[in-house]
């Protein structure tokens, strides 16, 4: 550990903060990926509500890992075979990838492709949205499939293109359904209104404003806000999404992906006020 690290709070580590520390690594594998990362975020805090904060939000993070996303793989090909009762000779599943930003959709539907029954083939799955809206005929089942959805806007910002562009293609019959892997629960609201059938493997609540107790949701906020007040306001023309994207509270990352904007930023903001950069436990590019 470098003395600059330790220098970025007031407090010292003593043999309490040591034990949590390892407790946490050992109850959550994905923390050991980056093993500076928590130590760091660890010396942000100032005070026990901090503490007791940040290691009650990683507890309740929704980590999915290899093996859970191929779970969470089967249960949606499963609802799509038995619940929708879609046939392959009909239905086309389109990442909402762009062409040019790769992204979470791409791995789902990745790990889609061998969850479904023997008849279904590889021209059933499109890993970008624009050539697969380009592409699929009339009579069809179109199945948008993202890896997250927080507030909604980005699925219906695609959902919007699709239905643009099956308008200028001039197609008559076709009826679209929306799967994700995980989703926050507020974004029911925006996906009621799109008027298709969706369905989600995990189900999210905010992390301090559902989570958190009624006594204990005011500390934790004001601890939230005391956090976040020590990073940097903008890098790169961006600016910081204090308690993630629109307040989204997030707590979901998909291994060996980008992390979503809509999570809170202590987790993978870069850089401290000052422009000093800093060990986060996820990324985003």
């Amino acid at each position: 550990m470098s003395s600059e690290i330790i220098n970025r709070a007031t407090n010292k580590i003593d043999v309490n903060d040591f034990t949590r520390l390892t407790r946490l690594h050992l109850e959550h594998e994905w923390l050991t990926y980056e093993p500076q990362a928590l130590f760091e975020l660890w010396c942000l805090s100032e005070n026990d509500e901090q503490k007791n904060l940040i290691e009650f939000l990683i507890k309740k993070f929704s980590y999915i890992d290899g093996r859970s996303l191929a779970q969470g793989s089967q249960l949606i090909a499963n609802y799509i075979e038995d619940t929708w009762n879609l046939k392959p000779t009909n239905t086309f599943l389109l990442a909402t990838c762009d062409d040019r930003k790769p992204d979470g959709s791409q791995a789902l539907i990745q790990n889609l492709k061998n969850k479904f029954s023997i008849n279904w083939k590889e021209s059933n799955f499109f890993n970008s949205l624009p050539i697969g809206a380009n592409e699929f005929p009339d009579d069809s089942n179109i199945i948008l499939v993202d890896d997250f959805i927080g507030t909604g806007d980005t699925i219906s910002r695609k959902l919007k293109y699709l239905n643009s562009t099956i308008q200028k293609r001039g197609l008559k019959n076709v009826t679209l359904k929306i799967v994700s892997l995980a989703s926050m629960n507020f974004s029911t609201e925006t996906l009621d209104k799109l008027g298709v059938e969706y369905f989600s493997v995990h189900w999210l609540n905010k992390g301090i404003s559902e989570l958190v107790s009624d006594e204990e949701r005011g500390i934790a906020t004001k601890s939230m806000e005391e956090l976040e007040e020590k990073l940097k306001k903008r890098y790169h023309g961006k600016q910081i999404p204090n308690f993630g994207y629109k307040k989204s509270e997030s707590l979901f990352a998909l291994e060996a992906n980008n992390i979503p904007n809509n999570v809170f930023p202590i987790f993978w903001w870069p850089f401290l006020k000052g422009g000093i950069p800093r060990k986060t436990l996820f990324k985003r590019i």
